[in-house]
C-alpha cells in the first residue's frame, strides 16, 4: 500500500493532466494551482509522518510492557523452581539420615541377635523400605511414589503387600522374606498377583512387575525366580543390587 503522501504525488501528476486535457475549454493550468496541491500533499505527507511516528510509539511502548510482563514471568517461575529444589535437597537429606539410621540400626541389632529372627525380618523389611523409597527404580523403570506395608480388605478378599511401587503404566509389587522359601515365588506369581487386581481393580491395566527382597538367596530359588520372571533384591555392602534382566510383566 502506497504511503499518503506518495498517493498526493500520484493526485498532482493527474490533476495536471485532467488541467492540462481541459485547456481547451479554456482553463489554463497556473503555477497557484500547482503550488495548492503541492502545499496539500506536504500537509498529507506531514500528517503520516506524524501517524507513523505515533504508531512506532505505541508499539514500542508494548513491546517494553510485554517485555516487561515476561521477565518477570521468569522471575517468578526461578523462584518456586528455587524453592521446589530446596525442598527436594531437604527432603533428600532428611531421607537419607533416615536410612542411614535405620541401617545401622538393622546392622546393630543384627549383630546382637546372631541369627534368624522376627527382629531380622522386621528391620531388613526397614532396610529395603528406605532404599527403594530413596532410588525409585525398579527393572529400570522409574516410579512416582512407593507405599509400604499396604493392608486391604474388599468383601472376603484381604492381603498384604510389604512394598509396592506405583507410576503411570506399572505397578512392581517386592514382597520382602528374611530367607525365601521356593514355593513362595508360585504364591507371589498366582495369589499375591490375583489379589492386588481384585483389591485395587482401578489399576487394571497397569503392568505388574514382581520382585523378591531378601538377605541372600538359594540356587533353587534363584532359578525359580528367572523362570518366573521375578527380580531379585539383596543388599550389597552399602548399595542395593538388583537382579531384573529377566523379569517380565504380569
Amino acid at each position: 500500500m502506497l504511503p499518503l503522501w506518495l498517493k498526493s504525488a500520484d493526485k498532482i501528476t493527474n490533476n495536471i493532466n485532467i488541467v492540462t486535457m481541459n485547456q481547451t475549454a479554456s482553463t489554463q493550468v497556473t503555477f497557484e494551482d500547482i503550488r495548492a496541491i503541492l502545499k496539500e500533499t506536504a500537509e498529507q505527507r506531514k500528517q503520516f509522518e506524524a501517524q507513523h511516528a505515533k504508531n512506532i510509539a505505541e508499539y514500542e511502548e508494548q513491546r517494553k510492557k510485554e517485555s516487561a510482563e515476561a521477565e518477570k514471568r521468569r522471575e517468578e517461575y526461578d523462584k518456586r523452581a528455587a524453592e521446589a529444589d530446596k525442598r527436594r535437597e531437604e527432603y533428600d537429606k532428611r531421607r537419607e539420615k533416615e536410612y542411614a539410621e535405620w541401617h545401622a540400626r538393622w546392622k546393630e541389632v543384627s549383630k546382637e541377635i546372631g541369627g534368624i529372627s522376627n527382629n531380622n525380618g522386621y528391620f531388613a523389611e526397614e532396610y529395603f523400605i528406605n532404599a527403594l523409597q530413596k532410588k525409585k527404580t525398579f527393572a529400570g523403570i522409574r516410579y512416582d511414589y512407593v507405599d509400604p506395608n499396604m493392608k486391604y480388605r474388599l468383601g472376603n478378599v484381604q492381603d498384604e503387600f510389604d512394598i509396592v511401587m506405583f507410576n503411570g503404566s506399572s505397578i512392581a509389587i517386592i514382597e520382602v522374606k528374611y530367607r525365601v522359601q521356593l514355593d513362595f515365588l508360585t504364591t507371589l506369581t498366582t495369589q499375591k498377583v490375583q489379589n492386588f487386581r481384585t483389591l485395587f481393580p482401578a489399576y487394571a491395566k497397569h503392568k505388574i512387575y514382581l520382585g523378591i527382597a531378601s538377605m541372600s538367596f538359594n540356587k533353587k530359588v534363584i532359578m525359580g525366580a528367572k523362570q518366573l520372571g521375578i527380580g531379585m533384591l539383596k543388599p550389597q555392602g552399602d548399595t542395593l543390587e538388583c537382579d531384573t534382566e529377566h523379569i517380565k510383566a504380569y
